[in-house]
């Protein structure tokens, strides 16, 4: 991945450096090599203006006398007739003698290198021609060394550029890897930790914390599924243990029960199992359901299902209901679960009557579910999960229930510890619409 961003960097910054530098430098050759053909032309009117007039002809006259030039720069006139006069030159006029006999200036490259010529006169009598030659590599030299002064800052772009990519490589593929490795993480079953640090890439950041999400979200779903096993497990065990004693009762030595009361019960005990199994399974689900709680269908089935077992025990069931109950929200077969789960609890650790009682506390509605058992041992908190239930008095039953309450929104706690145990259960209120504000209105 870095490696990738840093060569796709680096070609970048290559490739914009020669786009620009490659016409620079041909415009850098192309304008030394016309200075070098304004000098020669420059240099040629000079010698022009201070050829004799009439211009001599060798060992006749004045002599043509030439000034002095730059070493590799020969200077040659030539007559009307293309011969050369005086100078260093081939002694037959060339192209650009010619064009310059014709009355216009000219320059051209030939093997001496870049020649230039000037018409000495009028371009209707040209009375003689100067021609000025100098080394083709005298623009090549000047724009060699502009080339060098060139390739000083291109190189330093070229290094800028390839220490932003190395940066950038590492910005870009850091957070990148932290994801790949945190999903490899999520497919290995081990959501990360947390969320990843911010990197100050929006993009990544925003991956990161959808990755997040989804790993937090597959989290509590992985802990509600162990949850619901060992919910399940414990609730139907319960459950079998009562099937199983009203199977075995009709079968015990000089036993005189009927054995049809016996299969009606554990028919009974059956149906309940899957009920049980039935609401456990809806209450695995991943949002709350948030209905109207109506308390009082709630409690009269409560009410007939716990009424003979307690009865059958030597014990009491009493329901209290007090009137102007504040309204609730919550799921019926979660308010079943927490309520049987209660009395279980109390039939079982607690003694006496038991009493389940619907007030209202403080605009909330409230069920107080107690006994008149000797309560809750010091030290112990009766809502921690253990794998199995204990002898002292508490197990996964009670976690189970607050985990259901506290899912629907609720709360779930040990309102009154010993004696008399009082479990207290606070069912979540309905939302409330936002307060909607009125347009004002000015005077009239």
């Amino acid at each position: 991945m870095r490696r990738r961003i840093l060569g796709s960097t680096v070609l970048a910054v290559v490739c914009a450096v020669l786009l620009f530098a490659l016409p620079l430098a041909v415009a850098a050759l192309r304008l030394y090599e016309q200075d070098e053909e304004r000098e020669l032309r420059q240099l040629g009117e000079r010698v022009a203006v201070g050829l004799p007039v009439p211009l001599g002809r060798p060992g006749a006259g004045d002599p043509v006398e030439l000034p002095r030039a730059e070493a590799g720069t020969r200077i040659a006139v030539y007559g009307p007739d293309g011969l050369r006069v005086a100078g260093t030159g081939p002694r037959a006029g060339d192209g650009p003698v010619r064009a310059a006999a014709a009355g216009r200036a000219a320059t051209a490259r030939s093997g001496e290198g870049l020649v230039a010529a000037v018409p000495v006169g009028g371009a209707e009598h040209v009375r003689a021609v100067v021609r000025v030659t100098s080394p083709a590599a005298d623009p090549y030299r000047r724009a060699a060394l502009t080339w060098a002064g060139m390739a000083v800052p291109a190189a330093l772009a070229v290094g800028v550029g390839v220490l932003l990519a190395v940066r950038s490589s590492r910005r870009l593929a850091r957070p990148l890897e932290a994801l790949a490795v945190a999903a490899r993480d999520m497919e290995r079953g081990e959501p990360p930790p947390g969320r990843a640090p911010a990197t100050g890439l929006p993009e990544a950041d925003a991956v990161a914390d959808a990755l997040a999400r989804a790993a937090d979200r597959i989290g509590l779903l992985l802990r509600r599924e162990r949850a619901f096993s060992a919910d399940a497990s414990h609730q139907l065990r319960t459950a079998l243990t009562g099937v199983r004693l009203e199977l075995e009762t009709p079968l015990a030595p000089a036993a005189r029960a009927d054995p049809y009361t016996a299969l009606r019960s554990a028919l009974q005990q059956v149906e309940r199992m899957e009920t049980t199994l039935t609401d456990l399974l809806a209450l695995a689900r991943d949002v709350p359901e948030r209905a109207p709680l109506d308390p009082v269908p709630l409690l009269d089935g409560i009410e007939r299902h716990w009424h003979g077992e307690l009865a059958a025990g030597g014990r009491r069931l009493r329901v209290m209901i007090d009137e102007d109950l504040p309204d609730a929200v919550g799921s019926p077969r979660a308010a079943r679960q927490v309520l049987d789960v209660l009395i279980a609890n109390a039939r079982t650790h607690g003694g006496g009557t038991v009493t389940v009682r619907v007030r209202e506390s403080a605009g909330v509605l409230a069920v107080d579910v107690e006994d008149e058992g000797a309560g809750i041992p010091e030290d112990t908190d009766p809502f921690v999960r253990r794998g199995h239930a204990t002898e002292d008095g508490h197990g996964i039953g009670l976690a189970l229930a607050r985990s259901l309450a506290e899912a629907e929104g609720g709360r779930l706690f040990v309102s009154r510890p010993r004696p008399h145990p009082r479990f207290t259960w606070l069912v979540a209120l309905p939302a409330r619409p936002a307060p909607t504000t009125l347009p004002s209105h000015g005077p009239p």
